[in-house]
């Protein structure tokens, strides 16, 4: 799965931010308590400047929405803890808790979210914690009795985002490739599909062909070819991009 992001930052001297800078060490998980407002509702909250509150955190997530309000590398007023590590060095999500509301797919989405931040950031699963290791507050309300559920989400959506790396073909969405030791491989038949070419199986060499031109270390998932990338790019003359932070492989010709 993959969400947008919508941004809407506070603007930099609000008062109702710190305005200091912040290398993330944590992720911080709340819910808003609030039983009538989106994500989309507390990010014109939070521009219109938390009620005169000195209140700011990092997202808000739904069942439709994620928004973001501070920048990951700025610290937020979330935790309880003036001047401690919540509020110093941790990333805070706000999930929603609506009427109405799908509770499972912004559980979900939140998950995605804190994957995301996990893999952006070298993180672990460990140092995601609820708000109550910074103040003792019983929050997140509603996630809180289910924190054991929670991180199996997450853990599921790391998991997935390791090994769900989209592969585009001149900028169109081609195939879903894999990460093996610090190599992107991709099923060849997508890209060579993509890109107008054929291919070949070599069932007893183990080695695939595109437009007749061998693919060395190829390898076999779920009964389909899969190649590095990136052999397959320079093996026909392609140019090849990798974009970490959204983990996209990009071939271009």
């Amino acid at each position: 799965m993959s969400i947008v992001i919508q941004q809407r930052l506070i603007p930099d001297g609000s008062p109702n931010k710190p305005s200091k800078p912040m290398t993330p060490q944590w992720i911080t998980i709340h819910n808003t308590d609030n039983t009538s407002g989106t994500a989309e509702s507390h990010a014109r909250y939070l521009l219109d400047g938390s009620g005169g509150r000195q209140a700011s955190w990092h997202y808000t997530v739904d069942d439709k929405d994620i928004y973001q309000h501070l920048r990951d590398n700025e610290q937020g007023w979330h935790a309880g803890d003036g001047n401690g590590p919540g509020n110093t060095t941790s990333i805070a999500i706000e999930v929603c808790m609506y009427t109405g509301m799908n509770q499972d797919v912004a559980w979900n989405n939140a998950a995605w979210l804190v994957a995301t931040l996990i893999l952006r950031y070298t993180l672990t699963v460990d140092q995601v914690v609820p708000h109550k290791k910074w103040s003792g507050k019983q929050c997140p309300s509603q996630i809180l009795p289910y924190w054991s559920q929670f991180i199996i989400l997450i853990k599921g959506q790391v998991q997935q985002l390791q090994n769900g790396i989209r592969i585009l073909v001149n900028g169109q969405e081609a195939a879903q490739g894999i990460m093996k030791e610090n190599v992107v491989y991709g099923p060849i038949r997508d890209i060579a599909s993509a890109l107008g070419l054929s291919v070949g199986w070599d069932n007893t060499k183990k080695v695939a062909y595109l437009n007749n031109i061998s693919q060395p270390n190829s390898i076999i998932l779920n009964g389909s070819a899969y190649v590095p990338v990136r052999a397959i790019a320079e093996s026909i003359g392609a140019s090849v991009t990798w974009n970490g932070t959204e983990r996209i492989v990009s071939i271009q010709r």
